[in-house]
């Protein structure tokens, strides 16, 4: 655990130590150790990476934070793995997906930057010998077999969108922790929203109708529920392999539950 000294020593290389008032971790990351440093002024966020360094979403951050989409990184520490962001206040979004926020969705998506793209088979077979995976694989198959029959969506998705990484507050929504971004196919986000939000029929419908509105008219967005239904099953699968693995069942059972709805509904 780093101490609040350590912390100080850290953050003198990007603000005057002595103007810090407090600091505290926060317990909603997973995948790093995140810091909440305040003065008198503003709050600062370190994240501390555990796993690979971001640049891609690091960059896409500085770009997209001009169109107040999310926080600007101030400080970045490649060698140590560590970068500060200006902290947004606010609350973890609860529910309705504005179409604000699917606006600023679109624009990055939108980012003109292309990496090598997720290769969604590969995410799942690292989770092969799970017990989702296992009990499920049948329809895991089917969905891989129809979306590669499927146009590609392509886009610069931020590819963790759970609530946790969507910000409230009196200006709007934002999105935080670009560490999985990369190229993609759109639906992924979509069917991340879809699912972090609960959204019934009707308003995964809408989801897909305003997300069209909103993109360039130049790319062609065929909304498609099945298509939905195929990237839930993705996401959901993902998600309960990496939090079951981690023993985090706070967070798998209400998925697993989703889950068991979704093939029921649509798989059977």
């Amino acid at each position: 655990m780093i101490e609040h000294t350590q912390l100080v020593k850290m953050c003198s290389a990007f603000i005057e130590p002595t103007s810090i008032v407090s600091s505290e971790r926060l317990l909603n990351g997973f995948s790093n150790d995140n810091f909440l440093i305040r003065t008198e002024q503003q709050g600062y966020l370190l994240k501390c990476y555990k796993s690979h360094w971001p640049s891609d979403g690091l960059e896409a951050q500085r770009f997209l934070s001009d169109f107040n989409i999310c926080p600007a990184s101030i400080w970045l520490d490649k060698e140590n793995g560590r970068a500060v962001f200006n902290y947004i206040e606010g609350k973890s979004a609860q529910s309705d997906i504005t179409l604000s926020f699917i606006n600023k969705l679109a624009q990055v998506h939108n980012y003109k930057v292309s990496t090598a793209p997720m290769d969604i088979a590969k995410e799942l077979h690292f989770y092969q010998s799970t017990d989702v995976y296992t009990q499920y694989k049948p329809q895991i198959e089917k969905a891989l077999k129809a979306v590669a029959a499927m146009s590609f969506n392509a886009g610069f998705c931020h590819n963790d969108l759970v609530k946790d990484n969507i910000i409230v507050n009196a200006s709007g929504m934002y999105l935080i922790d670009f560490e999985y971004a990369q190229t993609n196919d759109v639906y992924f986000d979509l069917a991340a929203l879809a699912v972090s939000f609960n959204l019934n029929e009707s308003s995964e419908s809408a989801l897909l109708n305003n997300y069209k509105n909103s993109i360039d008219k130049t790319k062609t967005f065929n909304p498609s529920m099945d298509k939905l239904n195929y990237y839930k099953l993705f996401f959901l699968v993902l998600c309960i392999g990496w939090y079951e693995e981690r023993s985090i069942t706070s967070k798998s059972v209400m998925l697993r539950a989703q889950l068991t709805k979704l093939v029921n509904n649509t798989f059977l």
